[in-house]
């Protein structure tokens, strides 16, 4: 039986080879695989070193450094990722958590009051994992989740069950078709924002589903319905926040200026790229 550390070279240099991986790239997936199926932390990858990993658990760490090779997403293998200092549950039917949505969970607390209660919507919930994070973070808040797939429902209510929320709420729906005059405080989207024929599709995000990835021919038609409906269903001087592609922020500057908002702000995601626009209701 291979020790960890040796498994742990082993997965990196499969990694390495097999994706064209950088070396602190393949390292770090090496890690999350013998995290997850050996139930272990990083530092005790470290202590425990020399120990040697039973034939299940050495079947599980090949299967899915075998998958991932093939060009499955991590994530998808695990059934979970982080996100926010969280772990949160994931199947392959939704979009995979990122970084990058983290600016969005920061820029929206920054405008719910800890101590008030605020109405919260995560329009297109996927995991849940914005609206569950703005939960927990903002316990006296109600957050009410929507999606119009079955399977982000089902995989919001895991997340739910999971980190026992009580503050939430989960209804399917076809963006704000079931909400009827329903209005929030704060209202957070991360929508598809990819044209059909974005080169992004066919560089890595092969195995996440399109409705999730894809606008439409322009990219901007799911923020432009977003942010012209939201007056139906935002409170006076209600803020709504939403994430978007790298070229998209003047777009939305403009959409949000024609659409009576005001505030209007942009916030850079951890590569320094404007990744999320947000502004402010006025109702005139």
């Amino acid at each position: 039986m291979a020790t960890i550390r040796d498994t742990l070279k082993n997965i990196q240099s499969k990694l390495y080879q097999g994706i064209g991986f950088s070396s602190d790239e393949a390292k770090l997936e090496a890690r999350f695989i013998l995290e997850h199926v050996l139930k272990i932390t990083q530092k005790e990858i470290i202590q425990q070193s020399d120990l040697h990993i039973d034939t299940d658990n050495q079947t599980e760490i090949e299967y899915i450094t075998e998958k991932r090779i093939a060009g499955t997403p991590l994530p998808y293998l695990l059934g979970e990722w982080s996100f926010y200092g969280r772990t949160f549950k994931v199947n392959p039917h939704v979009l995979i958590p990122r970084a990058d949505t983290e600016i969005l969970i920061e820029k929206a607390l920054s405008k719910i009051n800890v101590r008030d209660r605020y109405e919260v919507l995560d329009l297109g919930c996927g995991t849940g994992i914005i609206g569950i994070t703005i939960a927990l973070e903002r316990p006296l808040s109600k957050v009410t989740l929507i999606d119009q797939s079955e399977h982000a429902i089902q995989n919001t209510k895991e997340n739910q069950t999971f980190y026992q929320v009580t503050n939430t709420m989960i209804q399917k729906s076809d963006w704000f078709s079931a909400l009827d005059q329903i209005r929030f405080d704060v209202i957070l989207s991360n929508p598809p924002y990819l044209e059909d024929n974005d080169p992004h599709l066919s560089q890595g995000l092969e195995e996440e589903p399109l409705d999730a990835l894809v606008s439409g021919p322009t990219g901007i038609e799911a923020i432009q319905y977003i942010i012209e409906n939201a007056k139906n269903h935002i409170k006076p001087s209600g803020w709504l926040f939403i994430e978007h592609g790298y070229n998209q922020a003047m777009i939305l500057k403009d959409l949000f200026e024609k659409n009576g908002y005001q505030h209007i702000e942009n916030a850079n995601d951890i590569h320094g790229i404007h990744r999320v626009t947000f502004a402010q209701y006025s109702i005139v």
